[in-house]
Formats: structure tokens, C-alpha cells, sequence
């Protein structure tokens, strides 16, 4: 499956494998892909798999992104290709057309946003755009899912288009055709205009009017406001409070937990009993942090980010960060990684790809890693500063803001490099339909659960392990110059640390445990999650970050990171005991 940047690949490819979808890496490239299974009986015997590539222009292209889809292309590795075009920028995905056609490949085209080219009053000629291409085209919405049906069963009979690019002087090889392709913008653009129509716009909606609001300053910049603060009700308020307490208070807490505490107590050996339901027991810890504490505040904020992206709103969020973010060497697309972070910092440190220098994948990389909270982590503070006085989460994200525009400032400052003029095409605004909402949301969910629970279980063994042998005390002992006397923790923190570099957001359902008991007053709740925000990414996202930005940077980030979160965990210690804050 193949489109350029922002013309509904991802909803299509949804819509067609459901939750049969998986990650994978391309060996050569290191790009990652999502690769769906195909079941549906009118294209099984054709096709088992289907790979959702990145989106890009043009096969000219020096992205990462371009070279995976030439090289299988090129290798014969892939059966048929799916295109996306954007009917109301057909041009620009013909051109695509016209090089993906010169290897002689099966092709079917997706024609999306039909609706929206009505809107601007673009009509397209469908029965004669596939009479010249020679392949089926189907019209289709994917947020509605419009077209989908007939797209299913056309891709048994994706063929060979019969166009070809007209060349002054016939290319010698594949890699002389790809070099000779600007033909195709030329021809991609007579062919639009044969079978493109135009006529009036239909009348400005308030949909319109809203997104003309939101990209001015003058009125966009409330309307964000107005976007977070409800953001934060639905994910803070209900999420963290309502969900959580009913989850972990009424469900596990006196449901659950005691029903298979009743069937455990059988159990003979002591030690397989501890394993279960003890201090670090793998249901009484392990499963209860991630599916009592995380999970329900994940699906709100999930679900809210998901109305953002199907809105149309974030892209016009970009517009009105890029005057602020050019303070920061990067420019309006750079919040896209950055709002990402939030949902999962691993994926956002790929998804700084999209950025067009060094220096800004640089800088976006160290903010995502050093000031980011990932939804996980994100969902357990919350949780943790509902009990708190409001003050500490004033506190809290406030320093957080603060000190991301000081690193960003200075980071500006020292790394070499210039940033790159902001070009962004905004798509119309729109009204989220709420079952394409909630599928996306539930990907996202099934993703956490495949990908986070195997690490809360992990952490939770290793802990229960190390409680075992004696180890963890010592462990203790050994952190306290930092944790008891630099923060002003109690001893049992350093597990909390030690769960976090497994994931950020196993710990901070320890931590969360841990305050529940007593453990922990106002003000070490607020240091502790300061130091796990700024210092320990999870070992996905370290991994990732060595393989984008290579050895040399990656060290320095984390030595950076690490140094610098001790030293403002103990500044912040010291300010508050200083300045007698309590909440």
C-alpha cells in the first residue's frame, strides 16, 4: 500500500486488516512497516499480506521511506500495489502513478477524499481516469467508509497499467528511469486536467469558519487552550479519577484480587504464592498497574487523540506552535513528533523522520526523551496529582513547560545547523465519525496490551527475584546518597527506578502502589515523577534512538539526560523544603 503524506493510507489499511496487523522491519532500510493479514474470501487466494509503507512523493525522493518502496519494487518482493490518491490533489498522486507503472507491477487505485474535492468543488471523471490508466479505480471516504466494500473486491483484479512515461531518449535501465521521472509531473498533470472538473465552491460551513479560527492567533490560540483544558477533563478527570477508582477500587480491588486470593491460598509452596499475590506479585502488581491504573486512563487519552487527528485539527495546531517553535531550532512540523511523544515516545522518535534536518531530529529526539511523558507514564501521574492539591499539577507541568523552552533555547544554540522553511498542507476540518474513532483507538489499545504487559510482568519478576536473593536491599543501600539524601525519597524508591528502566510506565504504577500505602508525601510524589520524566526513557525508545541517531549522539543524549534530571531532581527537592511547599 503506497500514498503520499496525509491522504487516509493508514485509515484504509485499518479498515481492511482490523486488529490483524503487525510491526516489521525492512532488513536493508530499517524502516518499520505495519503488515496486516488479509481474510476476507474475495481476495484470499490472491494476496495473504498487505504492507502499509510510509508516505512519500516521489520515487526521487532521498527519504528512507522513497528507497524501501524502490527497493521492493525493484526485488520483485511484493505481488500488486495498492495506491492512495487524494482526489482533490490528484496531480501530485499521478505522478506517483506514472513511476510506480514503469516496473511493471499489478496496480489498483484508492481514489480518497472524494468528498472533500467535492467540497472545494473538484469533480473527477472516475470511469474515464480508469479507462486511461488502465487499472481500476475506486472512489472512496475512508472516515466513513465509503468505497471500501467495492475496494476489497477490486483487489483480486489488480493488473498491469498499459500507460507508460514518454521519454526524449529511452532510459537504459531502472535506475536511469528513475533518475529521467520528472516526466511524470508533467504528464501527471495534463492527464488531472482531462479529467478533472471545476466549479463553484459549495458555501463556507461552520466547519470551515472554525478551521479558518484556529490557525489565526488572534482566536487559535484560545481554541488550543480551550482543546487542551477539555483534553485534560476527559483524560485527567475521568480517566484518572472515575475509571481508575471503579478499576482498581471496585473490580480488582474487591472482585478480582480477593476471588483469586481465595484460589492461591491453596497453593503449597510459599514461594509460588509470593510469585502471584506478594509484595511484587505478578496479578497483584504486575496485571492490577497495567490493566487497573494505565490502561483506562491510555484509552482516554488514546480516544481524545484520535478525535484530534480525525478532526483535521492538528495540523492547524502545527501552523499556530511554528512562530514558538522556531525559538527552538525546529519549525511547525516538529510538533507532530512532539505530540506524538505523548502517545509513545518510541514511535515519535521514528516519526522524527518527517523533519527535515539533522539539527532538527537532533533537538526534537533529546525533547522527546528528556521532557515527554509518554501516555502510559502521562496516565499514572495524572492519577497520582488527582490526589494531590491542584497546585501540583500546577507545579508539575509547569516546570516541565519551563524547562522544555530552556533546553530547546540552548539546544538551538549549540548544535550546528539551519532550520528549514514550514510548508503544510491543512486538510478541511471535519466532524470525527466515532466508529472510525473507536477503531483506531482500539488498535491502539491492543497495541499497549501486545506490547507493555509482557514488560509490567517482566519487571514485576525481576523485582520479585531480586526481593528474593537478597539483592534489592542492597540496591537500596547503594542508591541512597542520591534517592534519600540528594531527593529526599524513602529507601523503597529505588524499585520504583529499577522497574522504570524496564518501562517508564511500570514504575509509575509502583509508584503509584507505593503512595497508596503512605509511602511517599505530596511533595516526593511530585520530585519522583520530575526524575522519572526527565531521566529514564524505557529500553524500546533507547534502542530506537541508537539506531536514528547513531552511537555518538545517542551517548550524549543519555549522559545529558541523566546528569541533568539528578540535578534538577535535587534543585526541585531543595526549593520546596526551602520554600515550605506542601500538597
Amino acid at each position: 500500500m503506497v500514498g503520499n503524506l496525509k491522504v487516509g493510507k493508514s485509515t484504509i489499511f485499518s479498515n481492511l486488516v482490523g486488529q490483524r496487523q503487525y510491526p516489521i522491519r525492512h532488513p536493508e532500510s530499517g524502516t518499520e512497516l505495519s503488515v496486516g493479514q488479509l481474510s476476507s474470501v474475495s481476495y484470499q487466494r490472491h494476496y495473504q499480506r498487505i504492507l502499509d509503507a510510509p508516505g512519500f512523493y516521489s520515487l526521487q525522493d532521498r527519504s528512507e521511506d522513497a528507497f524501501l518502496v524502490r527497493d521492493l519494487l525493484v526485488g520483485r518482493q511484493v505481488g500488486a500495489v495498492l495506491l492512495v490518491l487524494d482526489a482533490k490533489n490528484l496531480a501530485r498522486g499521478l505522478r506517483l502513478f506514472f513511476e510506480l507503472s514503469e516496473f511493471d507491477v499489478p496496480m489498483i487505485v484508492a481514489l480518497n477524499m472524494c468528498d472533500e474535492a467535492r467540497q472545494r468543488g473538484v469533480e473527477v471523471d472516475v470511469a474515464k481516469l480508469s479507462e486511461i490508466l488502465g487499472v481500476d479505480v475506486i472512489p472512496t471516504v475512508a472516515t466513513e467508509g465509503r468505497g471500501l466494500r467495492q475496494l476489497r473486491r477490486a483487489m483480486a483484479g489488480a493488473r498491469v497499467s498499459r500507460v507508460r512515461l514518454e521519454y526524449a531518449e529511452e532510459p537504459k535501465n531502472t535506475a536511469d528511469k528513475i533518475q529521467k521521472m520528472e516526466a511524470a509531473r508533467i504528464q501527471a498533470e495534463q492527464l488531472s486536467s482531462r479529467v478533472m472538473t471545476s466549479r463553484p465552491a459549495t458555501r463556507a460551513t461552520w466547519k470551515d469558519r472554525l478551521a479558518a479560527l484556529s490557525r489565526k492567533p488572534a482566536t487559535g490560540i484560545p481554541i488550543a487552550v480551550l482543546v487542551l483544558f477539555v483534553t485534560y477533563l476527559f483524560v485527567g478527570w475521568f480517566g484518572a479519577g472515575v475509571l481508575v477508582d471503579w478499576l482498581e477500587g471496585k473490580l480488582f480491588g474487591e472482585v478480582i484480587l480477593p476471588w483469586l486470593q481465595g484460589w492461591i491460598e491453596h497453593i503449597p509452596w510459599q514461594w509460588v504464592r509470593e510469585l502471584l499475590i506478594g509484595p511484587f506479585g505478578l496479578l497483584t502488581v504486575g496485571l492490577v498497574l497495567s490493566l487497573a491504573i494505565v490502561l483506562p486512563v491510555l484509552a482516554t487519552f488514546f480516544f481524545a487523540f484520535a478525535l484530534m487527528e480525525d478532526s483535521g485539527y492538528l495540523p492547524r495546531f502545527s501552523l499556530l506552535t511554528d512562530r514558538v517553535l522556531r525559538k527552538l531550532g525546529l519549525n511547525g512540523k516538529g510538533v507532530l513528533p512532539l505530540v506524538m511523544g505523548f502517545s509513545c515516545v518510541t514511535m515519535a522518535v521514528l516519526s522524527t523522520r518527517m523533519l527535515d534536518s539533522r539539527k532538527q531530529r537532533i533537538i526534537a529526539t533529546l525533547l522527546l526523551i528528556l521532557m515527554v511523558p509518554c501516555a502510559p507514564l502521562l496516565s499514572v501521574a495524572m492519577v497520582l496529582l488527582a490526589q494531590l492539591s491542584i497546585w501540583a499539577t500546577v507545579v508539575f507541568f509547569g516546570l516541565l513547560l519551563v524547562q522544555f523552552f530552556v533546553v530547546g533555547v540552548l539546544a538551538n544554540l549549540l548544535i550546528p545547523g539551519k532550520r528549514p522553511d514550514f510548508v503544510l498542507e491543512l486538510p478541511p476540518m471535519r466532524v470525527p465519525r466515532l466508529k472510525a474513532t473507536l477503531v483506531k483507538t482500539g488498535h491502539r489499545i491492543g497495541w499497549f496490551l501486545k506490547e507493555a504487559i509482557p514488560y509490567f510482568l517482566l519487571g514485576t519478576f525481576v523485582l520479585f527475584l531480586l526481593d528474593q536473593l537478597g539483592v534489592l536491599d542492597a540496591l537500596r543501600e547503594g542508591l541512597q546518597p542520591v534517592s534519600v539524601k540528594l531527593l529526599s525519597l524513602p529507601e523503597e524508591s529505588a524499585d520504583v527506578f529499577f522497574m522504570t528502566v524496564v518501562r517508564r510506565e511500570a514504575g509509575a504504577a509502583l509508584l503509584a502502589q507505593q503512595a497508596a500505602s503512605g509511602m511517599y508525601d505530596g511533595v516526593q510524589v511530585v520530585v519522583t515523577l520530575m526524575v522519572m520524566t526527565l531521566m529514564i526513557p524505557c529500553i524500546n525508545s533507547v534502542l530506537i534512538m541508537y539506531k536514528e541517531r547513531g552511537f555518538l549522539v545517542s551517548t550524549s543524549i543519555l549522559i545529558v539526560v541523566i546528569v541533568y534530571s539528578l540535578l534538577v531532581g535535587g534543585l526541585t527537592n531543595f526549593a520546596f523544603h526551602w520554600l515550605g511547599v506542601q500538597f
